[in-house]
């Protein structure tokens, strides 16, 4: 029987329509290796998505929702150093079809982390006051262009 949808708390739910992009994104990347596709319309889109979605994602997550949970927790340490792995991953100059698929499969990888384990803690950690603050300051989801050159398809 497959797992049953989690319960997202209203605060969360606009960084977890992010994570949905996320996943998107990563598939778009898969498709492109599987395909052998122009890497250099992969690196363009790349870039612009990391420009655009990832790091202002990641910067929300640590500057502002992780100070919250006031504390050390294995699961933000493991998912700031995904979000350092990534970066690092975003700052290759001239990525191979290899690099993109080290970046899908972080990707997927981190989101899976953030959605299942994460934000649960989060969620049973935080006030509702807490939460109520945080979703005052995530009150709009990035939205997500459509990209002119599709390679993936």
């Amino acid at each position: 029987m497959p797992n049953p949808p989690i319960k997202r708390h209203k605060a969360l739910r606009n960084l977890s329509r992010e994570h949905h992009d996320g996943l998107v994104f990563a598939l778009r990347l898969q498709k492109g290796v599987s395909k052998k596709a122009d890497l250099q319309s992969m690196e363009e889109y790349a870039t612009w998505f990391w420009e655009n979605h990832l790091l202002p994602h990641f910067q929300l997550e640590e500057e502002r929702l992780f100070p919250m949970l006031k504390g050390e927790y294995e699961l933000v340490s493991e998912a700031i150093d995904q979000h350092q792995d990534l970066k690092m991953l975003f700052q290759i100059q001239q990525k191979t079809h290899a690099d993109f698929k080290r970046i899908y499969e972080l990707l997927q990888k981190h989101i899976r982390l953030e959605e299942r384990e994460l934000f649960n803690l989060i969620q049973s950690t935080l006030s509702e006051q807490q939460l109520a603050i945080y979703e005052e300051i995530h009150k709009h989801q990035q939205s997500c262009a459509m990209w002119q050159t599709p390679f993936w398809s």
